[in-house]
């Protein structure tokens, strides 16, 4: 009831197959990161630097200078989408063996895309709307985090640290405390689908400007994107460390809210969101309204807030002591 009324008060304060897309877009991704990188000590920083330094291309810094650092860092936090789509990471050997590691009853299923690079890792599925039982499979963003966490903090406390490692671990933290935070990622609704619409996926509307049907999920990634281009518009900065000191400023959560690390709390924060925001107001095969992009922008804003502070308390934990 307590995660309803916190939604509803938001609401108020606001006035093809089953494949998962993977989160925010890489604006978003890289917007909480950086937005936990205003919060970080600087323990946690330096620990970072030797980290992203011995990590794929595509996330190595330019320079040990703190600017290069940072925008490395922000890259991290969307590595685990560029793996999907690229095949000549310094990971190609151990990725089998990490997309099956939450698979021990039965092999992942390649009709649902389970075999895909760590696809599973990136959303649990709560079930709202639901008549029914469904339980969420094994492999999923609450365990991947879990194990991320414990990864990360283990190769921190060794002897010898293995930074390519801990790099790999570092970016999936990242990425999916940001994916936690991006309600379609925490739910699957059965209000018309009996087996869910997985996080939105399977539910289509009309995108303004386009003659193709897109995904709600979708359009949910794209939301802090959207809400950069609404600052942007107010003739504000799109720059990415301005949006973080704005929005900090502006939409600060709650210091409890900031430095609770219960994941599946997040999942039903997450959960909830979804049931009495992202799914009110809208239709299926409909154009968003303008009063619900506007609903999405203001939501976006916080969680991208909410998210980055849970981030940066996060890594201030594993390498900032």
């Amino acid at each position: 009831m307590k995660l309803l009324s916190v939604a509803l008060a938001l609401v108020v304060a606001m006035g093809c197959s089953a494949t998962k897309a993977l989160a925010w877009d890489e604006t978003g991704h890289q917007q909480i990161a950086d937005i936990a990188w205003t919060r970080l000590n600087d323990k946690a920083r330096k620990e970072i630097a030797a980290i992203l330094m011995a990590g794929d291309a595509q996330t190595r810094p330019a320079s040990e200078s703190e600017a290069d650092v940072r925008i490395a860092f922000r890259k991290s936090a969307s590595f685990p989408d560029f793996i999907k789509f690229t095949k000549t990471t310094i990971y190609e050997d151990v990725l089998d063996s990490m997309n099956k590691t939450f698979f021990t009853v039965k092999p992942p299923d390649p009709k649902d895309n389970e075999d895909v690079r760590c696809k599973t890792w990136h959303y649990f599925d709560i079930p709202i709307r639901d008549k029914g039982v469904h339980a969420p499979k094994d492999s999923n963003a609450l365990n991947a985090l879990a194990k991320a966490r414990y990864e990360l903090a283990t190769l921190e406390a060794a002897a010898t640290k293995d930074r390519k490692m801990q790099c790999w671990w570092l970016n999936w933290v990242a990425h999916l405390t940001g994916d936690l935070h991006q309600p379609l990622h925490c739910v699957s609704n059965h209000e018309t689908l009996p087996e869910g619409d997985a996080g939105g996926n399977l539910f289509m509307i009309k995108i303004k400007g386009s003659d193709r049907p897109g995904r709600l999920h979708g359009y949910w990634d794209g939301g802090i994107t959207r809400s950069i281009a609404e600052d942007k518009l107010a003739g504000q900065s799109g720059d990415m460390a301005e949006v973080s000191s704005r929005w900090s400023r502006d939409f600060p959560p709650a210091a409890a809210d900031a430095a609770n690390l219960d994941v599946i709390s997040w999942i039903r924060s997450g959960a909830a969101l979804a049931d009495n925001i992202v799914y009110v107001g809208i239709e299926k095969d409909q154009e968003p309204s303008k009063g619900y992009e506007q609903t999405q922008v203001a939501l976006c804003r916080r969680q991208a807030v909410l998210g980055g502070a849970r981030l940066a308390a996060l890594l201030n934990e594993i390498l900032g002591k």
